[in-house]
């Protein structure tokens, strides 16, 4: 009897300690996963002093890292992707941000500044390498859109229009403007109702079947109705993200409103393209995609298909024919 009373207080005891020693091991699981978190230091100058420091950085998928930005000239704004929706903003001069991410998917990102800091500033970009745990990086991936274009023989760089039966040169001194009025009296073929089609054609081509379809029409009318049903197809699209990517990343050059008269403009090797109806009539939207995505060979436009997502992309292309169908369009 007196060994049982005398037993129950020592496993009392023994209950408590072994609590105690899992909230002490919990603690210091805790502590030595934060100590685990490596922390790289990145400091920014403008790309003429050198862009960032260091601008290769190398990690294991799934592996936790802090990158801390620091601003040591001018402002800079980071961002990392394509695919993260990282966005740090603004980062003063003297001041560092910082950021703790995991990247499950190997591959090959792209960290960069979306303030322009310099004349050089398309060069403020690094890379991370995700590797996998063998050490391997995937293949990089191409393409399908422009491996398309270059199938069929589509010059992502030259003119094109050749085929379409209605031209900018034939509208120089006349605004084409979306034409609802006309659009509503029309026979509208449902091939222009297709999203894939739309994808692979301009909007001259769009006129054209509308044409062909309204054979007493002028080319004019033709165009107006076309950009009706351009802008009509836009209407419902969310294009809030595609609009926060043009102001970052393309306004600068391009312009706010998309005219080719953006700060930095006259800092290129070549005028911006402006986004006006009648500057992209003959545009196919595959070579607005495919120019984003690889840049515009010997102008001075950056590929930005190290930074975004193809749906990013198609969106930036349905949001550069918002601002060229807008209502202030001159």
């Amino acid at each position: 009897m007196h060994l049982r009373f005398f037993l129950r207080p020592l496993t009392l005891a023994s209950g408590l300690f072994l609590i105690m020693a899992l909230l002490v091991s919990l603690n210091l699981g805790e502590r030595t996963a934060r100590r685990q978190v490596r922390t790289i230091d990145i400091t920014m100058s403008t790309a003429e002093q050198g862009g960032f420091t260091p601008a290769s950085l190398r990690i294991r998928a799934s592996q936790t890292v802090r990158l801390r930005f620091h601003a040591s000239d001018v402002a800079h704004a980071v961002a990392i992707g394509p695919g993260l929706e990282l966005d740090l903003g603004v980062i003063a001069p003297g001041e560092t941000k910082e950021v703790t991410l995991s990247i499950d998917r190997p591959g090959v990102y792209t960290f960069y500044c979306n303030l322009w800091c310099s004349p050089e500033h398309w060069r403020m970009r690094g890379v991370i390498d995700v590797f996998a745990v063998d050490g391997s990086l995937p293949p990089a991936n191409s393409d399908p859109v422009i491996v398309a274009l270059t199938a069929a023989g589509i010059d992502i760089d030259g003119a094109h229009g050749a085929q379409q039966t209605v031209h900018s040169a034939d509208h120089a001194s006349i605004l084409i403007t979306p034409d609802a009025a006309m659009l509503a009296v029309l026979e509208i073929p449902d091939i222009l109702r297709s999203p894939a089609w739309k994808r692979t054609h301009a909007l001259a081509d769009a006129a054209a079947v509308l044409g062909g379809a309204n054979p007493s029409q002028t080319g004019i009318a033709l165009a107006g109705a076309a950009a009706a049903l351009w802008r009509e197809q836009l209407q419902d699209a969310d294009l809030a993200d595609a609009a926060a990517l043009y102001a970052k990343n393309c306004a600068a050059c391009h312009g706010v409103t998309g005219r080719g008269d953006g700060m930095a403009a006259s800092l290129t090797p070549t005028s911006p393209a402006p986004f006006t109806a009648n500057a992209l009539l003959e545009k196919r939207l595959d070579v607005l995609y495919a120019k984003i995505r690889r840049g515009g060979m010997g102008t001075g436009m950056p590929n930005f298909g190290a930074l975004f997502t193809p749906e990013e992309t198609w969106a930036l292309v349905d949001y550069l024919w918002l601002l060229a169908l807008s209502e202030t369009s001159p």
